[in-house]
């Protein structure tokens, strides 16, 4: 007589967040050497479910939260688009806690003010549906028509 022995499979549960449809746009005009510039912000979601979390206590069905990449587009415009750049939470990395990293999520890019050819921004990176948010707050140079590098300035926790 032949018996067989039922392994107990566990269960996953799997949450996906709804789509996120926003696009907030901030256009920013100013001048270099008397020349009109113009620098637009697009902040939105991919809608690709790419941060993955285990939202599991131990002992209990594996329970994941999918949510959804944030990215900001940056676009310089002088007469015409002259330079693009795109940035999301792994250009922070760097500056940022690697518990808080592996799970958070750009949330919002704001520009605080501009002098000459330097642009002083800040962003918020949040963990999803935590409240668990930290800004970021940085520069980048315009020089030659072009978006320069992120140069990080400040890194604050918000709050809990």
């Amino acid at each position: 007589m032949k018996t067989t022995q039922s392994k107990k499979k566990k269960d996953t549960i799997n949450n996906y967040w709804a789509l996120i449809l926003d696009t907030i746009s901030i256009k920013k005009e100013f001048k270099i050497s008397d020349l009109k510039h113009t620098l637009e912000l697009k902040t939105y979601s991919l809608n690709d479910s790419s941060i993955v979390r285990n939202l599991a206590q131990k002992g209990e069905p594996t329970y994941l939260d999918h949510s959804h990449k944030m990215v900001t587009d940056f676009k310089l415009l002088i007469d015409s688009i002259v330079d693009k750049k795109q940035i999301d939470r792994t250009d922070f990395e760097k500056s940022l806690n690697p518990e808080f990293y592996a799970e958070c999520n750009l949330s919002t890019t704001e520009i605080d003010s501009i002098s000459g050819n330097l642009i002083y921004l800040n962003s918020s990176l949040a963990v999803p549906d935590t409240g668990n948010i930290w800004k970021v707050l940085y520069s980048i140079k315009i020089k030659d028509n072009q978006i320069g590098k992120i140069e990080i300035k400040e890194t604050d926790y918000v709050g809990m």
